[in-house]
């Protein structure tokens, strides 16, 4: 066992409402929690209510299918496969998704145009991997620094344009093309995903959400709810509660998974750390795994451009 997966454990939640104005929920997310890993997944499906639910539930039995029911799935196999072998299945996995949604629309054509976002995560201890395509996201909360950091890049225009600063992000909220994707499953046969290494210390969280939850709810509240709640089922609720409370004009998920500290007493361990105001990362503190990944080529390098500086007060 590395000295990452020692004296921690980890705690972990997932929560998704249809919100106050859709009928249906067209995500779909899932959680496989244990003290020791974690794997997470929110998929945000579109193309209409069938197509949508459809796209995006595929998407998850894929994860299912290629990483949890999969020879490897087992504590032994886990804590000692490299980084680089669990980051590939994690690509094999929503790769195979992609196709799976493909092929579904070939076979239905009232299903054409159906698609989803994928956020998929796996934690061991404190260290953790990224696989992403579309514009849910992934959020790293850091409990010493007060700080939230956007893991994922969101495969939208409008944060091309953020990114290439053509916009400002208050342009960008306010922007009509705001929700469409240049990159999501089911868009074409081959997609390219981003991977990204997660470092976590004691207490951090890492937030996967679905983007009924960013329409509503800044960086900053996010990371000040997540720390505010020491459970982390209290956090997830928490934030959706919010998201619906605002208007909920879409569906919502929220996913949190927590680091903790496993030894009788650790000094380490600022679970009740006195909360200042949350500042938002603009710096480079997520090394990107890049032969795992293909740029897009219209982002470079964006997984810390799409949120811009704020003052910390």
């Amino acid at each position: 066992m590395s000295e990452s997966q020692q004296h921690v454990r980890l705690v972990s939640s997932a929560h998704t409402s249809v919100g106050q104005v859709r009928e249906n929920n067209e995500d779909n997310i899932h959680l496989w929690g244990r003290a020791e890993f974690a794997l997470a997944v929110v998929a945000d499906g579109m193309g209409g209510a069938v197509a949508g639910e459809e796209a995006s539930r595929i998407a998850v039995e894929a994860v299912e299918t290629v990483l949890v029911n999969s020879e490897y799935a087992n504590r032994e196999s886990l804590e000692t496969l490299s980084d680089e072998f669990i980051a590939s299945k994690m690509q094999e996995a929503i790769h195979s998704a992609n196709s799976n949604i493909v092929a579904r629309t070939l076979e239905k054509p009232e299903m054409r145009g159906m698609g989803t976002t994928i956020t998929l995560a796996f934690v061991r201890g404190t260290q953790g991997i990224v696989a992403h395509v579309g514009d849910s996201r992934a959020y790293l909360v850091e409990a010493r620094a007060q700080r939230i950091t956007q893991v994922t890049a969101d495969h939208s225009f409008v944060e091309a344009l953020v990114a290439a600063g053509h916009l400002t992000q208050e342009q960008a909220e306010e922007h009509p093309m705001k929700n469409v994707l240049y990159r999501a499953l089911g868009q074409s046969e081959d997609i390219d995903v981003d991977v990204y290494e997660v470092h976590m210390h004691i207490s951090d969280r890492l937030v996967l959400c679905s983007d009924g939850l960013t329409r509503h709810v800044k960086a900053p509240e996010i990371g000040e709810i997540a720390l505010r709640n020491s459970n982390p089922d209290d956090a997830a609720s928490a934030l959706i509660d919010l998201a619906n409370r605002r208007g909920g004009e879409d569906n919502v998920s929220v996913i949190v998974i927590k680091v903790e500290s496993d030894a009788e007493d650790d000094t380490n361990d600022i679970s009740t750390v006195e909360m200042r105001p949350i500042s938002i990362s603009a710096e480079d503190t997520l090394r990107l795994k890049e032969k795992m990944f293909t740029e897009s080529p219209i982002i470079a390098n964006s997984a810390d451009d799409t949120i811009p500086p704020t003052p910390t007060s």
